[in-house]
């Protein structure tokens, strides 16, 4: 099964994402904060990362670039979503495979992430 890392600090949002990819036979591990997501386990790499923008202890953005910059996830597509920025915002900071406005459609949700992990 894919893995898919999710950086979301809304928990309501965050709660109804691991249910849908877990529903669609995705193995989620979900993350509140940047603190908590560099907290985890880096020798398991996922299939895929996706990142809110607006975090309490950072930018998506940001961290976009940190493992977009790593050699050992260069074959790891990351997602950006956000309610406050657009994909202009991202150019020259970071290059995701995808971006994601908020609110988003959940059946285009789950075609942008199957999308980037076929990439």
């Amino acid at each position: 099964m894919r893995k898919i890392f999710l950086l979301e600090d809304d928990q309501g949002i965050r709660e109804v994402l691991e249910m849908l990819l877990t529903s669609e036979n995705y193995v989620v591990e979900c993350f509140a904060s940047i603190k908590e997501f560099k907290n985890r386990d880096i020798t398991i790499i996922p299939d895929l990362y996706l990142f809110d923008v607006m975090l309490p202890d950072g930018s998506g953005i940001d961290l976009c670039r940190e493992i977009k910059n790593e050699d050992r996830y260069d074959n790891v597509p990351v997602i950006i979503m956000s309610a406050h920025a657009n994909i202009r915002d991202l150019k020259g900071i970071c290059e995701p495979e995808n971006f994601i406005s908020k609110p988003f459609d959940i059946n285009e949700l789950l075609e942008r992430l199957k999308s980037a992990m076929l990439a």
